[in-house]
C-alpha cells in the first residue's frame, strides 16, 4: 500500500499570550488521499505530535500534557526513494495530483481540529477549576462577606480573520459578582451586531465570545466584577490579523488548493422572508439574511431554491444570488405560476438548514371589467415533428362570470408575433395544436373567455421543437473492440424497402366533443424516403380521405369537424414518394363525447377552519366523491355579512388542507373550496362554520423587565412587564420563585396565583442578593419562565430621594409622536413625589432630559420624534430632597404608526342627539378590551360616560355632558401590538356639540328654499318651498289667510319626495288672491313653517305678471312672433329686420308698414320657414321710422313694432361703421384736373359714419381748399391745387361705438412713378383712323409703364403698338381703329415709390355718323389694379407739380348687392320684448 506523508507547520493561537507552534505530521493511504480530495467526510487523519506552551499559572500542566501524549503515536518513518516502473510511475503521478488537489481539505480539517482540541483543553482545565472552586465554597459554608477577586483572568488572543474567539474568567467574592464586559472601555451590547456577541455567565465562570472575528475587533476588553463589597477589573488584549498574508504563504509552499466543500460551512439564519404577496407582472425578492463561519469570499454557501419541493435554476425569471450574508431570489415579470411554497435550503456542517413561505400571486386588472384571470401552467406534450398537445390549468372565478372556453395563441422562436391557433373558443384545458414546421421551436400561450370579455395571455409555455420523437428510437449503437462506438439507423438493417409498411396500434388518444386525437404506430419497415400519412374516415357507406390538403409527418391528427352522436371508424395509410401502404387496421367505432359526460369533479366535502394566527387560517376539507383525474383546488374566502368572495389562492393547491393568510386580524370569516380538472371547476363545497381570526391557544409567553420597587430589609417590592403574547388567552396568574443568587435551587414564592404585576415577597435576609423569576398564566396553562432577574439585594432603603417608576408604557405611537405612561414610585422617600422627570435617548445617541421643570402627572405627549427611528425613555421621581433612581429602560420603540391605524372620532348621534367618542381598531384579539381612559386614568364605572363596545368598534357616550368632561380622552385596546389613540376635547368643541345636540333633540325640517312664488306659463301662479331632507311621512297644511286651503281644482297641493318639493298651484290669480300665505310641515317629530306675504306693490306685480302670462298664452293660441323684431348688419353693410314665427300655416297673412304704409316686397315672405327678414340696402337717415311687421289667419293675428330713431338708429350706424371700418383700404391717392384726391375704399359709405380727416395729426374740416365727401363705395378729400405745405402725412378715422378704424396716407415728396400730361379723358375717333395715345410719364427711378383695356392688360401687336421712348414718352398706337376697339384704356405708370392709374375712355364711331358727345368722368388718376404687373409695393406718392394740366378719367361706381338676410348678432327694440318676465321680482 502506498503511503503519503505530509509535514505541516502551522501557527495559531491557543488562548495565551504566546503563538503555539506544532508540528504535525499525517500518513494517508493512496485510497485516503484520492477520499481527501473529494472532500469525504471519511478521510482518516492522524496527529503524531502535538507541543505547546502556556503561560498561566492557574493552569494545572501535567492535565495539558496528559492531553497532549495520549493524542500523541509512533512517527512513521519514510523509506528510502526507490526506481519505478513506468506504469509505477503515470500511477505515482496521479495520486501525487489527487493529493495536491486535496491538500486544501487537508488543512481546513487541520485547522478544525486543533481548534477542537484547543477547546477540549480549555474547557478540561475550566471544568476543574470550577469543581475546585465548588469545593471550596461547600467546605467554607461560613465564609465571610469578600470584595471580588479574579481566581483566573482574562488571557490575550491572537486570532485569524473570519475565526472565533473565546474569553472567559472565574471571579470569586461574596455576595456573588456581577460581572461586565468592556470593548476598549464601552459596554459591549449583544444586541447591537446579533450573533456576533454571546455572552455566558455559569458555575461562576464568565465568558464572551466573539463569532466571526474582524480586524475591527482588535482592542482591549475587560471584564468588571462588581458586588456591595468593592470592584476589580481584568484586562487582555484581543490581535486579530488578516488572512490574506497567511494565504499568500500557503499558496507560495502548497499545491493549488482545492475550493472547500459546503458542508464545512456553519450557517445560521437571521432575518428570513416571510409569506408574501405579489402580482401578476410585478417583481417581488425572497431574501434570508444569514451569518455564515467561515466566511470566506471564494467559498461561497451552497443555497437551493424550491417550489413546490420542485428545485429552481437562475434564468430569465429567477435571478438567484448568494453572498454579503445574505441568500436572495428575485421574480421578476411574476405570473400565477410562481405561487407556491418557496423553500430555501442550505448545506451546512450539520446536513442542511432551510426556511420555507408561501408565496401568493393574484390576478392583475383585467383589460376588460369582469373578463376572467389568465390561465396557468400552460405546458406542451406529446411533441411531434407538425403537432403538440398544449395543456393549462383553469384561473379561479370568484365574481367572474363563469368561462366559456378558451384560445390557444403560438409564435415561433425568435419572432414575436402571436398567431391563434383555435377559430372558436375550446371548452377543456387541452388543445392539439397541428400544422407545425419539422425543426422549428414554439412557444404557446392561452387566453380565457367569458361573456365580458377575453383574459390576459398566461404566461407562454416552455421552448418546444417541432421534431418526430420516433427517430432517436429508430437509432442502434454497436460498440467494436469495446472502445469505438458506431451509430446506425433501423434503415440500414432493413435493406433497400421502397414501399412502406402500413401503420399500427390505430386509435384515439384523446376523445372529447370538440375533437378527438387519431394516434398510431409508424409502420415498420419504413424505408429511406421521406414518408407521410393518409387518414380516412368512414360512418356509413365509402371511406373518406380527411387530409387531403395536409401532408401529415406525425403520428398524430385531431378530428374537429365529426358530428355529434355518430360513430366513425378511421384508418391510415404511410405513403412515400414510391406510393402508398396497405391500409391499416381499421379503428372500433369511435363517438365524441360530451365534455359534460366527463364532466368536472364533485364538490369537496366538508370544509373546517380552525385558528392559526392573527392573520391567517388554517383550512381543511374532505375530498370530492368523484376527483375525475383531479388537478387542485382553489379556496375562496367571505366576510361575515359579506356577500362578495375574495380568492385565497391563484393556483390550483393540490392538497386537502391550506393555510389562509393575508387576513384582517379580529374579522370572522367563511370559507368554501371547488375541486379543479381538464374540463373546469366544479361546484363549491358548503360553506365552513365562520372562524374569528385569532391566534391559536396556547400559554403565555415569558415575563420581562423585572425590577426592584422598595425594600425594608426584610422584604422586596418587585414588578415586571406582562408576557409579550398572551397567547389568545386573558393572563389570569402569575407565579413568582425566587433563589439565593449564590444557589442554583429555586423556591416558590406564591402558591396562590396573583393577578397583578407587582408582588410583595417576604421572609428574606437582610443582605443577601436575590434572584426572581415569573410565570405567566392562562387557560392553556402556565408559560415558560422569565429570565432570571438580576441579583438584587435585600438591603433597607434609606435613602431620602424617590425609588424608580415603573411599568413604563408606551402608547399612541406615530410617525412623530407617542405618548409615555408610567406608575407613581413604591418607595417616596423622605417626602412626598412632586413631579418627574422623562429622559430619552435615541438609538446610538445618549440620555437627555424631556421636560426641565417636573411634570406632576404619570403620563408626558413627546412630540418632534423622528419617523422611522428608535427610541428609549427613562422616568426619574422627584420629591423635596432631589431626583430618585431611574426607572428601568422601556421597551425599544420605533415611531412608526401601524398599518391603518385610526384616530378617535367625536360626533353626535344624528338620531339621538347624544355626544359620544367612537374608535375603530386595526387590529384585536380574541382577549382584547378597549380600556377608556380619562386625562390617563381608567374610566371604571362613571356615571357620566357610557360605553358600548362591538367587534372592532367601540363608543363612549357621553350622559349630560359639561365643562366637567373637558380634557384628553384615550383608549388603548389591550392583548394587542400597541393599538391606541387618544382625542381632547376643548369648550369651543363641546359648545359647538352641544348646540348640534340640542337641534336634533328638538329638530326641525331643514328647509333649502323658503315660500316662494312663480307665474307660470298660463297665468297660473306656483307657490313652493324646498326641504333639505324629507320623508315619505311627512305631512303638511297651506293656510291663506289664517284658513286651510285643501287640494281642489282651483287650488292643486302636492309634494315630491325625491325633489324634496312641496307646492300649491292656483290656477286663477286675481284681485281675490291677495293674502298671507303659509306652509305647516310635519315629518316625524321635526317640525316647520314659511310664510310669503303678498299685498299691495308686490302683490300688485304678481297680478300683472300673471295677467300678462296669459294675454300671452291666449296670443299663442293662433300665428304669432316667437322672437320679435330685431334688427342685424350683414357683412356687406345691408341692415335687416329680422323675426320668428310660430304656430303658422299656408294661409297665414305676412305684411312690412313703414310709418304705416305697406312694403311690398318683389318676393312676398315666406313663413313657413319660421323667420322672415326685411334687407335695407345703403342705409341712411332716409331710412328712419317706424316699422311693423303683422301676421295673421282665421285663427287671429300678432303684431310686432321696431323703430328706427334715435339711439337705434345711432346702434345701427355704428355697426355699419364697424364692418366699413374693417375693410377700409389704405388711403391712396388720384390725380385730378383740380388737384389731388386722397380716396378711401370700403364696403360701404355714408355721411352718417362718423369719420375725420387728418394732416399732421390736426383735424381738417371741409373747405374749398380742401374739400371732403364720398360715394356709396369710399371716402374722398379733394385737395385744390396742392403745394408745398399740404406736404405730410395725411389720416382717415373711421368710429364705431368701440374703436376707431384708422387710415395714413404720406405726401412727403419721393419722386414716385406718374403722368406729367397728355392723355385726354375721353377720344372718339372714326372707323379706319388710326388711334395715338400719348403721354410723358416721370418718375425715379425710371417707372414702368403698362397699358389695359377694359382691365385687360394690351400686348402689343401690329394692330395695337405700345412704345416708351428714352423712358419718358409712352405711346398706344392702334391703326385702322374698328367699333371693337372702344372701351375703356388706361395707363398704369408705377416705381418703388408708388405709381398713378389714368383712364381714357375711347368711342369708335362708323363712316357718316356724328361724334358722340364726350361724358366727363368725375375721377382721374386711380390706383393700379391688382392684378397689375406694378411691384406691389406701399405707395408713397409725390406731391403732383402745379403744371399738371391733363384731366383724368373717372372710375365706374359700383353699387352694392344685399345679401342675404340670415343676420350673424341681434339687437332687440329699445321697448321691452313681450317675452320677457314681468319685472316683478320673485321672492328669495
Amino acid at each position: 500500500m502506498l503511503y503519503i506523508v505530509i509535514s505541516a507547520s502551522i501557527h495559531g493561537v491557543v488562548g495565551e499570550s504566546h503563538s503555539l507552534s506544532e508540528r504535525v505530521i499525517f500518513l494517508l493511504p493512496s485510497a485516503s488521499a484520492s477520499q481527501a480530495a473529494s472532500g469525504s467526510s471519511a478521510t482518516v487523519l492522524r496527529c503524531f505530535n502535538l507541543k505547546g506552551k502556556s503561560s498561566s499559572k492557574s493552569v494545572n500542566q501535567v492535565h495539558h500534557t496528559n492531553a497532549t501524549e495520549a493524542m500523541a503515536e509512533p512517527v512513521y518513518t519514510v523509506p528510502a526513494f526507490r526506481q519505478r516502473s513506468a506504469d509505477e510511475i503515470e500511477e505515482y503521478q496521479r495520486v501525487s495530483t489527487h493529493v495536491g488537489k486535496g491538500l486544501a481539505s487537508i488543512q481546513k480539517e487541520l485547522h478544525r481540529m486543533r481548534v477542537a482540541t484547543k477547546t477540549q483543553v480549555e474547557n478540561i482545565e475550566i471544568k476543574r477549576e470550577v469543581q475546585e472552586m465548588m469545593h471550596k465554597k461547600v467546605t467554607s459554608s461560613t465564609e465571610t462577606d469578600k470584595a471580588p477577586d479574579f481566581l483566573v483572568a482574562l488571557r490575550p488572543h491572537t486570532v485569524w480573520e473570519t475565526t472565533p474567539v473565546k474569553l472567559f474568567c472565574t471571579v470569586d467574592g461574596h455576595p456573588r459578582p456581577i460581572v461586565k464586559w468592556y470593548k476598549g472601555g464601552k459596554p459591549v451590547d449583544p444586541l447591537s451586531a446579533p450573533g456576533k456577541y454571546k455572552i455566558e455567565s455559569k458555575y461562576g465562570v464568565h465568558s464572551l465570545i466573539i463569532s466571526r472575528c474582524v480586524v475591527s475587533d482588535t482592542a482591549e476588553y475587560s471584564a468588571v466584577a462588581t458586588n456591595s463589597h468593592g470592584s476589580t477589573t481584568s484586562k487582555a488584549s484581543v490581535t486579530v490579523k488578516s488572512e490574506f498574508l497567511s494565504r499568500a504563504l500557503s499558496f507560495s509552499l502548497l499545491p493549488h488548493l482545492t475550493v472547500i466543500h459546503h458542508s464545512k460551512l456553519e450557517i445560521t439564519m437571521l432575518d428570513r422572508f416571510g409569506v408574501s404577496f405579489g402580482t401578476e407582472g410585478g417583481s417581488i425578492s425572497l431574501v434570508c439574511t444569514m451569518v455564515v463561519v467561515p466566511d470566506l469570499p471564494n467559498v461561497p454557501p451552497l443555497a437551493q431554491w424550491y417550489r413546490d419541493d420542485k428545485l429552481l435554476k437562475a434564468g430569465k425569471l429567477a435571478e438567484i444570488k448568494v453572498g454579503g450574508g445574505a441568500a436572495t431570489m428575485t421574480l421578476s415579470h411574476l405570473a400565477k405560476d410562481d405561487e407556491g411554497l418557496y423553500t430555501l435550503r442550505m448545506w451546512t456542517k450539520d446536513g442542511t438548514t432551510e426556511h420555507s413561505a408561501y408565496l401568493f400571486v393574484k390576478d392583475a386588472a383585467p383589460s376588460v371589467a369582469g373578463a376572467p384571470g389568465a390561465p396557468i401552467s400552460v405546458k406542451a406534450f406529446d411533441i411531434n415533428s407538425d403537432y403538440v398537445l398544449v395543456a393549462w390549468k383553469p384561473p379561479n372565478t370568484t365574481n367572474e362570470a363563469a368561462i366559456t372556453g378558451y384560445f390557444v395563441d403560438k409564435r415561433e422562436s425568435g419572432s414575436a408575433t402571436w398567431s391563434q391557433c383555435n377559430d372558436a373558443p375550446v371548452r377543456i384545458c387541452k388543445y392539439p395544436v397541428h400544422g407545425l414546421s419539422v425543426g422549428h421551436a414554439y412557444h404557446f400561450r392561452v387566453r380565457a373567455v367569458n361573456s365580458a370579455g377575453i383574459s390576459r395571455p398566461s404566461r407562454e409555455s416552455d421552448k418546444v421543437t417541432a421534431l418526430d420523437p420516433a427517430e432517436r428510437e429508430r437509432l442502434q449503437v454497436i460498440k467494436l473492440d469495446g472502445k469505438h462506438e458506431v451509430v446506425i439507423k433501423d434503415d440500414d438493417l432493413e435493406g433497400y424497402v421502397t414501399l412502406p409498411g402500413e401503420p399500427t396500434d390505430v386509435h384515439a388518444s384523446e376523445i372529447f366533443k370538440s375533437y378527438i386525437v387519431l394516434s398510431w404506430k409508424p409502420p415498420s419497415p419504413r424505408g429511406r424516403a421521406p414518408l407521410w400519412y393518409i387518414i380516412e374516415k368512414v360512418c356509413t357507406g365509402a371511406w373518406q380521405r380527411i387530409n387531403t390538403a395536409v401532408k401529415l409527418q406525425s403520428p398524430r391528427y385531431p378530428i374537429f369537424d365529426l358530428e355529434a352522436g355518430k360513430k366513425y371508424q378511421f384508418r391510415v395509410y404511410s405513403e412515400n414518394l414510391y406510393g402508398a401502404s396497405e391500409a391499416s387496421k381499421p379503428t372500433e367505432p369511435i363517438e365524441k363525447v360530451d365534455e359534460h359526460g366527463k364532466s368536472v369533479p364533485s364538490a369537496p366535502g366538508q370544509v373546517v377552519a380552525t385558528r392559526n394566527t392573527k392573520s391567517s387560517v388554517f383550512v381543511q376539507w374532505d375530498p370530492p366523491k368523484h376527483p375525475n383525474h383531479l388537478m387542485g383546488y382553489y379556496i375562496d374566502a367571505s366576510l361575515v355579512g359579506s356577500k362578495a368572495w375574495a380568492p385565497c389562492n391563484h393556483k390550483p393547491y393540490k392538497h386537502t388542507r391550506f393555510v389562509v393568510h393575508g387576513l384582517t386580524p379580529g374579522e370572522t370569516y367563511v370559507f368554501r373550496v371547488q375541486a379543479v380538472n381538464v374540463y373546469g371547476l366544479s361546484d363549491e363545497s358548503q360553506e365552513s362554520t365562520p372562524i374569528a381570526v385569532e391566534p391559536a391557544l396556547t400559554t403565555p409567553s415569558a415575563p420581562h423587565g423585572i425590577t426592584m420597587l422598595s425594600c425594608d430589609g426584610a422584604s422586596m417590592i418587585i414588578a415586571w412587564k406582562s408576557p409579550k403574547h398572551c397567547g389568545g388567552s386573558k393572563i389570569n396568574a402569575y407565579f413568582v420563585d425566587k433563589r439565593d443568587a449564590d444557589t442554583l435551587a429555586w423556591k416558590e414564592v406564591n402558591s396562590a396565583p396573583t393577578k397583578t404585576r407587582t408582588y410583595t415577597v417576604d421572609g428574606l435576609t437582610e443582605g443577601t442578593f436575590y434572584e426572581f423569576k415569573v410565570q405567566a398564566g392562562n387557560l392553556a396553562g402556565v408559560g415558560m419562565p422569565s429570565a432570571p432577574s438580576t441579583p438584587l439585594k435585600c438591603e433597607a432603603w434609606t435613602t431620602t430621594v424617590p425609588g424608580p417608576a415603573y411599568d413604563l408604557a408606551l402608547r399612541e405611537v406615530r410617525g412623530d409622536s407617542l405618548v409615555i405612561l408610567w406608575k407613581a414610585p413604591v418607595y417616596t422617600g423622605a417626602s412626598a413625589v412632586t413631579g418627574y422627570i422623562v429622559e430619552m435617548a435615541k438609538k446610538g445617541h445618549h440620555y437627555h432630559p424631556l421636560n426641565e421643570e417636573a411634570i406632576g402627572h404619570c403620563y408626558l405627549q413627546v412630540t418632534g420624534l423622528e419617523a422611522g427611528a428608535e427610541y428609549t425613555f427613562k422616568v426619574k421621581a422627584v420629591n423635596a430632597e432631589g431626583i430618585g433612581k431611574a426607572s428601568q429602560t422601556s421597551e425599544p420603540v420605533v415611531a412608526k404608526a401601524l398599518p391603518g391605524t385610526q384616530e378617535i372620532q367625536c360626533g353626535v348621534d344624528e338620531d339621538t342627539g347624544d355626544i359620544f367618542l367612537s374608535f375603530e381598531a386595526c387590529e384585536i384579539s380574541e382577549t382584547s378590551n378597549f380600556a377608556w381612559s380619562k386625562n390617563y386614568k381608567e374610566i371604571s364605572d362613571c356615571p357620566r360616560v357610557a360605553i358600548e363596545t362591538k367587534g372592532k368598534h367601540s363608543k363612549l357616550t357621553f350622559v349630560n355632558p359639561d365643562v366637567s368632561d373637558l380634557g384628553a380622552f384615550s383608549v388603548v385596546v389591550t392583548d394587542t401590538n400597541g393599538v391606541s389613540a387618544s382625542h381632547t376635547v376643548t369648550e369651543d368643541a363641546l359648545n359647538t356639540m352641544l348646540e348640534l345636540s340640542y337641534n336634533i333633540r328638538h329638530p326641525i325640517v331643514p328647509l333649502k328654499h323658503q315660500l316662494n312664488y312663480e307665474v307660470l306659463e298660463k297665468g297660473h301662479v306656483r307657490f313652493w318651498l324646498q326641504c333639505l331632507k324629507m320623508s315619505p311621512a311627512v305631512t303638511y297644511r297651506f293656510i291663506v289667510n289664517d284658513k286651510e286651503v285643501t287640494s281642489s281644482d282651483s287650488h292643486k297641493i302636492s309634494h315630491d319626495v325625491n325633489t324634496r318639493v312641496i307646492q300649491m298651484t292656483v290656477d286663477h290669480f286675481s284681485k281675490a288672491s291677495e293674502a298671507t300665505y303659509t306652509v305647516q310641515i310635519h315629518d316625524g317629530r321635526a317640525k316647520n313653517q314659511s310664510s310669503l306675504v303678498l299685498v299691495r306693490d308686490v302683490f300688485k306685480a304678481v297680478l300683472k305678471e300673471a295677467e300678462f302670462q296669459r294675454s300671452e298664452h291666449i296670443r299663442k293660441q293662433g300665428p304669432h312672433f316667437a322672437e320679435y323684431l330685431s334688427y342685424h348688419v350683414d357683412d356687406d353693410c345691408t341692415v335687416l329686420l329680422v323675426c320668428k314665427v310660430a304656430n303658422v300655416k299656408k294661409e297665414t297673412v305676412f305684411h312690412w308698414f313703414k310709418d304705416e304704409e305697406e312694403i311690398v316686397l318683389e318676393t312676398p315672405p315666406n313663413v313657413m320657414s319660421g323667420s322672415v327678414a326685411l334687407p335695407i340696402s345703403l342705409f341712411s337717415r332716409k331710412d328712419q321710422g317706424h316699422y311693423k311687421a303683422k301676421l295673421s289667419d282665421d285663427r287671429g293675428k300678432d303684431t310686432s313694432v321696431f323703430d328706427i330713431s334715435g339711439q337705434v338708429f345711432d346702434d345701427i350706424i355704428n355697426a355699419i361703421a364697424h364692418i366699413a371700418g374693417s375693410s377700409a383700404s389704405e388711403l391712396v391717392l388720384q390725380c385730378t384736373p383740380e388737384g389731388i384726391r386722397l380716396q378711401c375704399y370700403m364696403k360701404y359709405y355714408t355721411e352718417e359714419i362718423r369719420t375725420a380727416w387728418l394732416h399732421k395729426d390736426s383735424k381738417i374740416s371741409s373747405s374749398e381748399k380742401m374739400r371732403i365727401a364720398g360715394t356709396a363705395e369710399m371716402a374722398w378729400m379733394q385737395i385744390r391745387e396742392p403745394s408745398e405745405k399740404e406736404k405730410g402725412h395725411y389720416s382717415i378715422q373711421i368710429m364705431d361705438a368701440t374703436k376707431s378704424h384708422t387710415r395714413t396716407f404720406d405726401l412727403s415728396g419721393q419722386d414716385r412713378g406718374r403722368v406729367v400730361g397728355g392723355l385726354p379723358d375721353v377720344v372718339t375717333i372714326m372707323e379706319q383712323k388710326t388711334l395715338s395715345l400719348t403721354c410723358t410719364v416721370w418718375g425715379d427711378p425710371s417707372p414702368e409703364v403698362t397699358w389695359f383695356k377694359n382691365e385687360n392688360e394690351v400686348v402689343s401687336t401690329e394692330h395695337a403698338k405700345i412704345t416708351l421712348e428714352a423712358n419718358k414718352f409712352a405711346s398706344l398706337t392702334i391703326t385702322t381703329v374698328t367699333s371693337e376697339d372702344s372701351g375703356k384704356y388706361s395707363i398704369n405708370v408705377r416705381n418703388k415709390y408708388g405709381g398713378e392709374f389714368v383712364e381714357i375712355t375711347v368711342s369708335v364711331y362708323k363712316q357718316g355718323e356724328s361724334p358722340p358727345e364726350p361724358k366727363m368722368g368725375g375721377r382721374g388718376a386711380t390706383p393700379a389694379p391688382l392684378a397689375s404687373k406694378a411691384p406691389a409695393q406701399t405707395s408713397i406718392p409725390q406731391t403732383p407739380t402745379p403744371s399738371l394740366k391733363s384731366p383724368t378719367p373717372s372710375l365706374r361706381s359700383s353699387t352694392p348687392t344685399a345679401k342675404s338676410p340670415t343676420p350673424p348678432r341681434h339687437v332687440k327694440s329699445p321697448s321691452p320684448a313681450r317675452s320677457l318676465k314681468s319685472p316683478t321680482p320673485p321672492r328669495k
